[in-house]
């Protein structure tokens, strides 16, 4: 989980250096769920961890990117993954009461909106022997 504007924790690009080291001795293929807020740490989190691990990903924000690509070490890449829920609303919410939340700024509690839905997703392949990517794909599939 990245810090920019999310909860203080723990340095994610040291703790997650530190799982991957130990995931390599029983594993080739590791795959890491960047959740955070900023694309730019998201960013960072994939360069830092290039050749090291299969996949970053990221989630969050619920909008998806179009910058999959493969890193140049062999890390697949996606800053924001995306959404899976209904695509008239904001971010999965009803969009009315989101507006009013910015309008007056006074808590609200949120309702998941209904109606169409968008499916957003990433799919890879990976070379399980190197544990390097093969190949990556965004998906986005809408009613």
């Amino acid at each position: 989980m990245g810090r920019v504007s999310m909860p203080t924790l723990d340095c994610p690009f040291r703790v997650g250096r530190e799982e991957v080291e130990r995931l390599r001795q029983e594993v080739s293929t590791i795959v890491v769920d960047m959740h955070a807020e900023a694309t730019s740490e998201k960013m960072a989190m994939g360069w830092y961890l290039d050749g090291t691990v299969s996949g970053v990903f990221g989630t969050h924000t619920h909008v998806q990117t179009a910058d999959e690509r493969i890193l140049p070490k062999g890390t697949a890449y996606l800053t924001e993954t995306g959404m899976t829920g209904p695509s008239e609303s904001v971010i999965g919410i009803k969009k009315e009461i989101a507006i009013e939340k910015f309008l007056t700024q006074m808590p609200r509690r949120f309702e998941v909106a209904s109606g169409p839905c968008v499916f957003s997703a990433v799919l890879f392949e990976v070379d399980q022997t190197l544990g390097k990517a093969v190949s990556v794909e965004r998906i986005r599939l809408q009613d």
